[in-house]
């Protein structure tokens, strides 16, 4: 579960920014023994600059952010167009991918991961009054008890590196999914391996709850 994070920095004044999934570069990781076999690169995130909404017409923030400066707020709307964020009814989910976050079969949070992450304490900080739910989740490769326990262990461990940002233990809770929870297939309707889907599967949740 390993990739390289590409983060060339923030978006330009004004501009937030999304993230996209791409193919480059050589496997790293878990990549030879989980992907060598089929030649799937190690992804990276390019980030694709675009206009924020709430940035380019001034009007009322598309997250649901309140109670802040209007600088504030147009920061912490770029923080959550960079990393993907979208409403889910008065909450806001973001979805990092674990191959970003951690190596292989790792909890250990990466150095090249730590941009996004400050992104998601700088946003939590800018809403005060915000709780915030991380969810970990796996593919479904390996023992159904180790994916669990890998899970919770990542989960827990970014929970550790946002308090250690100064967010407030109380804010925060951890659990893992294991691989219950896919987005995507791990496998193909002719049973072979999916490693697209199972890419997708492997990710760190947060659900953000503005007011609490």
């Amino acid at each position: 579960m390993a990739a390289i994070l590409a983060l060339p920095g923030l978006a330009p004044e004004g501009h937030a920014s999304s993230y996209t999934v791409t193919a480059g570069g050589a496997a790293i990781g878990d990549a030879p023994s989980r992907f060598a076999e089929i030649g799937l690169p190690a992804s990276h995130w390019e980030e694709k600059p675009q206009p924020s909404a709430a940035a380019s017409s001034g009007g009322a923030s598309s997250f649901g952010a309140k109670g802040m400066t209007s600088e504030a707020r147009l920061k912490t709307e770029a923080n959550l167009s960079a990393l993907g964020a979208r409403r889910e009814g008065a909450a806001i989910l973001v979805e990092l991918p674990s191959d970003v976050l951690f190596d292989f079969d790792k909890s250990v949070i990466r150095a090249e991961a730590r941009p996004a992450l400050v992104r998601l304490a700088e946003v939590l900080a800018a809403m005060p009054k915000a709780r915030m739910a991380i969810t970990g989740h796996t593919d479904a490769m390996g023992a159904d008890a180790y994916n669990q326990a890998l899970s919770e262990r990542r989960a827990v461990s970014v929970r550790a590196w946002l308090v250690g940002r100064g967010i407030a233990a109380g804010r925060l809770s951890a659990a893992g999914k294991g691989e219950t929870m896919p987005v995507a297939p791990n496998a193909n309707p002719d049973g072979r391996d999916d490693p697209a889907g199972r890419q997708r599967n492997r990710r760190v949740a947060f659900l953000i709850a503005p007011d609490g």
